[in-house]
């Protein structure tokens, strides 16, 4: 009788996972330290604001570079013309030393009006040309948005490399028949894709197909040192010129690289099934529960036979056998992994990325400092404890310039330890 029970237990906790990672997700509103880390918005605010941005730029010739912005504004009133967007926010930008005094180089404001804004899906997609500065070849995009009505400024910061040499800083990715790249870099199976400069004729690129060992970030404790792709192997490799079209239909790593046979100075982006940001694969998800389980736990994962048992029973004895409880941790948990896979995806999946791993466990930062060489995550206890600080290094690499590695240190176990506990006995507040 025990036996049957258990087995229908499993049974249905089965079937909710399918129901759940096989079903569409809400997207939520939320403001994400890789979007807008300066703004903080009141939940019920009947104003007008800004609740996300994406950046990117492209370099047009020697003495010019396209930037690139996708808007999410929030509680606009009803307008009847692109250009009406000016009566309510006036925008600028400022380019900034990413080092030392923060004094203004070059500034400019930003117009919208039909050639520069277009409207797609609820966004905002904005683009305007800014001047290649000769004795700077860093510098950081500072974006200002002043509300007029209510007398409040949202402000962006993003960083700029002028020097030309990684294949992004020269080329953008679209989809068919778009005007704008795509700003991020995990691509739907079977889209059709082109790689393009803004003034053609760059020559002969190389398409390819590659695999590295892929694994989960170290925890925020870990004194070891790895790197990933000291041991990458091609598949193969595909001539492509400038404005090409591409179909890719099988899910891995691709990077679009100058040279036949190298990674060096690549753009590495990620091919994914239907359901990504989200994972269905019973294989996939016992992946990102390695940053709350044991390491005996994470050994049952890799040599079990039945992934999908095993994560049945891992998340029933979590909880003693609470089926709404496990429910309630499985849905939690992995809506914060979607989330980080959409936010930190570059040349790897989100999830696996140092930044990813401390967002699905302690969750968005209640602020973040940034400059062009790292990223503070500040998070609030309360007025009785002292915030936790996370700081990521942007650390380039072969496949992307949007690296960033962890500062670890073993006291961190303090903070974390509490959260993984957290999550393992269904008390994450959401």
């Amino acid at each position: 009788m025990n036996a049957l029970r258990s087995n229908l237990i499993i049974l249905t906790l089965s079937t909710f996972l399918l129901g759940f990672f096989g079903c569409k997700t809400v997207k939520k509103a939320t403001v994400s330290p890789n979007e807008l880390p300066t703004v903080v918005k009141k939940e019920q605010d009947s104003k007008p604001y800004i609740n996300a941005i994406r950046s990117n730029y492209i370099l047009n010739d020697s003495s010019t570079a396209t930037v690139y912005l996708r808007i999410d504004f929030k509680n606009l009133p009803e307008i009847t013309s692109i250009t009406a967007l000016n009566d309510i926010f006036r925008t600028s930008w400022v380019l900034q030393p990413d080092f030392g005094i923060r004094e203004k180089l070059e500034s400019g404001k930003v117009v919208y009006d039909s050639e520069s804004t277009i409207i797609k899906d609820g966004d905002y997609y904005l683009k305007f040309q800014i001047p290649k500065l000769k004795e700077h070849p860093t510098a950081i995009l500072v974006m200002e948005f002043i509300d007029l009505k209510g007398s409040r400024k949202f402000t962006n910061e993003s960083f700029i490399d002028f020097s030309g040499l990684r294949i992004n800083q020269k080329y953008g990715m679209y989809l068919e028949s778009e005007t704008f790249p795509i700003f991020e870099t995990a691509i739907k199976s079977g889209k059709s894709i082109s790689i393009k400069s803004n003034f053609g004729g760059m020559g002969t690129l190389y398409l390819k197909k590659y695999n590295f060992n892929s694994l989960p970030a170290l925890s925020p404790m870990s004194t070891s040192k790895r790197n990933e792709l000291a041991e990458v192997s091609v598949e193969y490799v595909k001539t492509i010129k400038d404005g090409e079209s591409i179909i890719l239909n099988e899910a891995g790593n691709y990077c679009i690289s100058p040279d036949s046979s190298s990674l060096d100075r690549s753009f590495g982006f990620v091919v994914v099934d239907e359901y990504f940001p989200r994972l269905v694969d019973t294989d996939e998800l016992s992946g990102p529960l390695s940053y709350m389980s044991t390491n005996e736990e994470i050994k049952a994962f890799r040599d079990s036979l039945e992934a999908k048992d095993i994560l049945d029973l891992y998340f029933l004895r979590l909880t003693n056998g609470n089926q709404a409880q496990a429910k309630s941790i499985i849905k939690s948990f992995y809506r914060r992994v979607a989330k980080t896979n959409e936010l930190f995806t570059t040349y790897k999946e989100g999830w696996k990325t140092d930044q990813g791993m401390v967002y699905a466990i302690i969750g968005p930062p209640s602020s973040v400092q940034r400059n062009g060489k790292r990223e503070v995550w500040l998070y609030n206890q309360g007025q009785s404890l002292n915030p936790i600080y996370f700081t990521f290094y942007r650390k380039s690499n072969e496949l992307s310039d949007q690296n960033f590695e962890l500062v670890r240190y073993p006291e961190y176990g303090a903070y974390w330890y509490p959260f993984v506990e957290a999550w393992r006995t269904g008390s994450v507040l959401e």
